[in-house]
């Protein structure tokens, strides 16, 4: 009998058929990475938690969505994970700028603060791999790619930060993502 433990992609194969126990072994994979890119983006122990919950239960109804041949399972998932992150961080935003005492140019409406925060972020959510891949990133491509996805802002909100052109903006994110694949889609020396 095969001792290796089941990919990704065939345990997301069982959860699309309703495999409970697939399920939790994804969660025991991937919870941890969910949960540290939600606390790194919400900066809150509670919300972050509820959305680790809310994006496992996302995968057990969207399961089936997964396509093995269009890449690998973690980049989905953490994919499916940053984008309702993202959706808890503009709600709150949202609820904050109807409040009367926050206005839209308070820097406290739920960003990451700078410094280590978004390199400890890097490390604990892409296990390790892609921060030494983010490493290798141009400085203007590695901020914008930083920026969206562990800070959950919009491509304009980069180019207004960043005073550059939303075109530049978008191209800087496109092309840094493409460099990002490229890396980490390289075997690694323990892979060879």
């Amino acid at each position: 009998m095969d001792s290796f433990p089941p990919t990704d992609a065939d345990l997301t194969a069982r959860v699309s058929n309703g495999d409970a126990e697939a399920l939790e072994e994804l969660y025991a994979r991937y919870s941890q990475p969910v949960f540290g890119m939600s606390y790194s983006i919400l900066r809150d122990y509670a919300t972050a938690e509820d959305v680790t919950q809310e994006v496992f239960v996302a995968l057990w109804t969207r399961a089936d969505r997964f396509d093995p041949a269009r890449g690998e399972f973690r980049h989905w998932f953490l994919h499916l994970a940053h984008n309702r992150i993202v959706d808890e961080l503009r709600k709150r935003r949202r609820a904050s700028l109807r409040s009367a005492d926050k206005t839209p140019e308070d820097p406290s409406l739920g960003l990451v603060s700078q410094g280590d925060t978004a390199d400890q972020a890097v490390t604990a959510v892409l296990f390790g791999a892609a921060a030494e891949a983010l490493k290798l990133l141009p400085p203007e491509q590695r901020e914008a790619v930083m920026m969206a996805y562990l800070q959950g802002a919009t491509q304009r909100e980069i180019a207004e930060r960043t005073d550059v052109p939303l075109g530049t903006v978008k191209t800087r994110l496109r092309l840094g993502l493409i460099r990002l694949r490229r890396i980490l889609a390289q075997p690694t020396s323990e892979e060879a």
